[in-house]
């Protein structure tokens, strides 16, 4: 099996669509399982594991890898119409954390070890949200790096979605390696501060 194939058949994508802050939305409920309350929808599927667990290759991503994907992101959004986001450091650790905590547990979803999804992540870090939407990924680290991440969260009409949520303001973006290194897990969270 070449790389390409490998690649295919070890990569995974989720988005977590809206959670609004406001809103009084109730739970969605699927036919597979019930989400947290105040969110919208996502691609319905549940955990999706991919790796052994273990100790995760945690850290920050450099400046440089944070403002390719802030560029990304706004080019994007300058495709349909909408403004640019900024980085936000709290933003940054909660995608950081939810890297590190799927890599850890070689498992890609939305739920945390200690949260129930992107809002609670970012509201026990001391963020204020109106609006959160979270897109994770996972694939082979040899070739699933930042490009490959953005661009398939892009190419995805769900993720690029969250992204394109015109109040979003602010984003930040996390990536951590399964314990064995062979594995990448991403987070971006998009979010608008009250």
């Amino acid at each position: 099996m070449n790389k390409l194939m490998l690649a295919v058949a070890v990569f995974a994508l989720a988005s977590c669509s809206a959670s609004v802050e406001k809103s009084d939305t109730s739970a969605a409920v699927s036919t597979k399982s019930v989400m947290p309350k105040g969110i919208v929808h996502t691609d319905g599927h549940g955990p999706i594991n991919l790796s052994v667990a273990g100790e995760a290759q945690c850290g920050s991503l450099s400046v440089s890898e944070t403002r390719a994907a802030l560029s990304y992101s706004n080019s994007v959004r300058a495709a349909a119409g909408l403004p640019a986001l900024r980085t936000n450091a709290k933003l940054q650790k909660a995608a950081e954390l939810q890297a590190c905590d799927m890599a850890s547990r070689g498992v890609m979803e939305h739920i945390g070890r200690q949260s129930t999804g992107p809002g609670m992540r970012i509201k026990q870090l001391g963020y204020k949200p109106q609006i959160t939407a979270e897109n994770i990924a996972a694939g082979a680290s040899s070739i699933f790096d930042l490009n490959g991440a953005m661009r398939e969260w892009a190419a995805s009409a769900r993720h690029r979605q969250n992204t394109n949520i015109p109040q979003m303001k602010e984003m930040g973006i996390g990536r951590a390696l399964s314990p064995d290194g062979r594995y990448a897990y991403w987070s971006v969270v998009y979010s608008d501060p009250r």
